[in-house]
């Protein structure tokens, strides 16, 4: 068993990721060790890392890792040396009423005990996760593909579940992008009818090839929509809010908003509206660990699968370049192992 790892280490504001060897993390009772065998970039890592302030401690980023089971604390029953597993990032204590209800992503620690946000993640070889944290991998999901599911198509596959989707519904996705991209395919696999919205013509072949009946512009989008008696389900996930405001001529009454992603500061809706429509607005966080469990188990039924960009550990700041300047289509993953 190895006693040291390479890792993306932050070391100072605005400095470039720092290759490092670290000690491979000691395990408590109840953890595992997870040989990260790909782990995916995000672009809340960007976040994370510049905003984290002067003097902070070192830190290894990086939220959607998965890999094998490398070793087991004592008290570990449930999981064995080899299995393949996908790690869910947030820590949760498990005990709270959110945890014991199943919601574990609204746990009372919030992102204080989250893998790759506030302790070191999966930018390395090796992770040490609590045995209740890793989620089992199907076997015809490979690495790469799943790494984004721990954090993107977990994040839209929890917010469908929140917007209440059923077949047969109507689902409109704004925002044909790193999440978007997934939501298409994941609503669709769950029985809805999908209008993917996106101001990108380039992008619409793309959105009809993973599962949309129709995609276009938001304008277009809500007229289609509104002829076709409404959306039960609009999904955001664009850092931009004006698009919903077109899109309302194209809501169903009692139809959900649902919020996965926004940068904006002001929802752009007057009340009276949401009272003629009565709309419900959801804002929608991450996904427990069952979710995850469940959209792994949904994507290996319907061979669903990320577009993706994968590049070795030492590529990490190249990564983060692209990313930045929106190069990456649409989700880059980094392979520790190679």
């Amino acid at each position: 068993m190895a006693t040291s790892m390479r890792a993306a280490v932050w070391e100072q504001p605005g400095e470039p990721l720092a290759i490092q060897e670290r000690p491979v993390p000691e395990l408590r009772s109840d953890d595992v060790l997870v040989e990260v065998r790909a782990s995916g970039v995000c672009f809340t890592d960007l976040r994370i890392l510049g905003g984290r302030p002067a003097g902070s401690d070192p830190f290894i980023a990086g939220h959607e890792p998965v890999g094998v089971i490398a070793a087991l604390g004592e008290g570990v029953s449930n999981l064995e040396l080899g299995d393949r597993v996908a790690v869910h990032p947030q820590f949760a204590c498990g005990e709270c009423s959110y945890c014991e209800r199943g919601e574990d992503e609204a746990c009372v620690l919030g992102i204080s005990n989250f893998a790759g946000l506030s302790i070191d993640g999966g930018y390395a070889q090796y992770l040490r996760v609590p045995a209740r944290r890793a989620v089992p991998l199907p076997n015809a999901i490979s690495f790469e593909d799943a790494a984004p599911f721990c954090c993107a198509g977990l994040t839209v596959y929890a917010a469908l579940r929140n917007g209440g989707i059923e077949a047969g519904q109507r689902v409109a996705v704004i925002g044909i992008g790193g999440l978007g991209h997934l939501a298409i395919s994941i609503a669709s696999a769950l029985g809805a009818e999908v209008y993917a919205v996106t101001g990108s013509p380039d992008k619409i072949e793309l959105a009809l090839e993973r599962g949309a009946v129709w995609a276009g512009d938001a304008s277009a989008a809500a007229t289609e929509l509104g002829e076709r008696g409404g959306a039960q389900i609009l999904l955001n996930t664009a850092n931009v809010l004006d698009p919903i405001v077109t899109l309302l001529p194209g809501m169903a009454k009692q139809g959900a908003i649902v919020l996965a992603a926004s940068d904006g500061e002001v929802f752009p809706i007057p009340p009276s509206m949401f009272i003629g429509l009565q709309l419900r607005v959801i804002g929608s966080f991450f996904g427990s660990r069952d979710d995850l469990a469940e959209v792994l188990e949904l994507v290996a039924v319907h061979d669903i699968r990320p577009q993706i960009e994968t590049y070795a550990l030492d590529q990490v700041n190249e990564v983060h370049t692209r990313l930045e300047a929106n190069e990456v289509r649409f989700r880059a993953v980094l392979l520790p192992q190679s």
